[in-house]
């Protein structure tokens, strides 16, 4: 009885023990914290717990303040309660510490740039700019370039004072007659007399010009602090013709003389009148005399009426080349998977209000010139035949080793075999295929020989 007494105390001793170690434990949570940027020293409650990213960290439960340092960044703080085995995660963006500097120049007004990017001008205040090194580019019509370094580590402000070096001079231009428009390296200056201040040094391109007078070129050199004068004398312009129509493309005539097509443009030309006629294929000519004066550039403008009807033609046969008056307007088609022999309708637009010639050629055939009218507004419809030529062009051998010859203008060739021959003008003959030991064709010379 005493031995078992004995060993009861010391189960109980021994479960005492354990329960006093399970109280002494401190429970935790885990923490996760993501910084950007990374490296950034953390702080639990003020104890140090290591860099940022930081994994799977042992936090007591319970309130935690943290403490998020980096150098060049503000420090950052965040409350969170740790929870007994729950995980915590965390992420902070750092905001970069900022500096003030202000960029003043002598004189002011110049362009201040920082990593190519356009900050304003100059006296100029950059507020919030994140500690550390900067370069700094001022620009100034007049002035050479400036570039400056400056280093912000904190944020006490600073200034920075540029001196800036004229590379400039003054231009005066003076014209004969005055009025004239003065071009700097293609920039709109003004007119004449006129002084400019601050022209960039080096070779400027000095533009002058004045409506009825030719333009006035030179070249001068701008020295810094000086001054450069230029004196023209301009000269006076003939005139100047040009024509146009509308619609575009009629042909333009100038004291009868053909000057191509609208528009025109005519240069130098002498101070006079002159007669000017339009031609556009199906709208009325139109006639006007036209006064040029010295320097002037006269434009003058047509509006033709349209005076044109169409003409429809058809062919027999198909592909033959059109033409109307003397001018190609196109070559007649055959309908898909049909004979050739009858064209589709060619169509043909703005043919003028009156009597033309129609000319029809196709290699085999032949046709006389014919004349016919065409109204305003309206469609005329021609069906032309073309008369075939005998020419006879295949030569048949038929019989035993084809002593029986027959010449003619092969008409087809039939699936099986068989050929379809005009023998003489309206004479035809079907030569059956078991027949032809051979079929050749003709040259022109041979044709005529015989």
């Amino acid at each position: 009885m005493k031995a078992l007494l004995s060993r009861l105390l010391i189960v109980l001793a021994f479960a005492g023990l354990t329960a006093c170690e399970k109280k002494t434990e401190t429970p935790t949570g885990e923490l996760f914290v993501l910084t950007r940027p990374t490296g950034a020293k953390v702080k639990a409650n003020g104890t140090f717990i290591g860099l940022s990213p930081i994994v799977e960290e042992a936090i007591p439960s319970g309130p935690t303040l943290l403490t998020i340092e980096k150098e060049g960044y503000h420090t950052e703080y965040v409350s969170l309660q740790m929870v007994t085995d729950e995980k915590i995660s965390r992420e902070v963006d750092l905001r970069p510490l900022t500096g003030l500097v202000l960029i003043r120049s002598n004189p002011p007004g110049a362009n201040v740039t920082i990593a190519d990017v356009y900050k304003g001008k100059t006296p100029l205040a950059l507020h919030e700019l994140p500690l550390g090194s900067y370069n700094a580019e001022l620009q100034l019509l007049g002035y050479n370039d400036k570039e400056i370094e400056f280093e912000i580590e904190d944020r006490i402000p600073m200034a920075r004072d540029v001196d800036m070096i004229s590379n400039s001079g003054t231009l005066m231009v003076q014209s004969i007659p005055s009025g004239a428009t003065l071009f700097v390296d293609g920039r709109n200056e003004g007119l004449t007399p006129k002084s400019i201040d601050r022209i960039e040094q080096g070779e400027r391109e000095i533009t002058l010009e004045l409506p009825g007078f030719r333009p006035y070129r030179r070249t001068v050199l701008i020295s810094p602090k000086e001054a450069a004068r230029v004196d023209a004398t301009l000269t006076p312009l003939p005139g100047g013709l040009s024509i146009a129509t509308l619609p575009t493309g009629a042909r333009v005539y100038v004291n009868g003389e053909l000057q191509g097509t609208a528009p025109v443009n005519m240069e130098e030309v002498a101070p006079g009148a002159y007669n000017i006629r339009v031609e556009l294929r199906g709208h009325a000519d139109i006639e006007r005399v036209v006064q040029v004066t010295r320097g002037d550039a006269v434009v003058e403008e047509f509006r033709m009426e349209r005076n044109s009807g169409t003409l429809q033609l058809v062919t027999r046969p198909a592909g033959v080349k059109v033409s109307i008056d003397g001018e190609f307007m196109g070559t007649t088609k055959a309908p898909e998977e049909r004979t050739d022999r009858v064209s589709l309708p060619l169509q043909i637009d703005l043919l003028s209000h009156g009597s033309h010639t129609l000319q029809l050629v196709k290699e085999g055939y032949t046709f006389e010139n014919k004349r016919f009218f065409i109204e305003k507004d309206k469609v005329t419809a021609l069906e032309e035949i073309l008369t075939r030529k005998f020419i006879p062009n295949v030569l048949v051998r038929m019989g035993e080793r084809g002593g029986q010859t027959l010449t003619g203008v092969l008409i087809r060739k039939h699936i099986n075999g068989d050929v379809e021959l005009e023998i003489r003008p309206g004479v035809f003959r079907t030569i059956l295929a078991g027949n032809i030991v051979s079929m050749e064709p003709l040259k022109q010379e041979e044709t005529l020989k015989d």
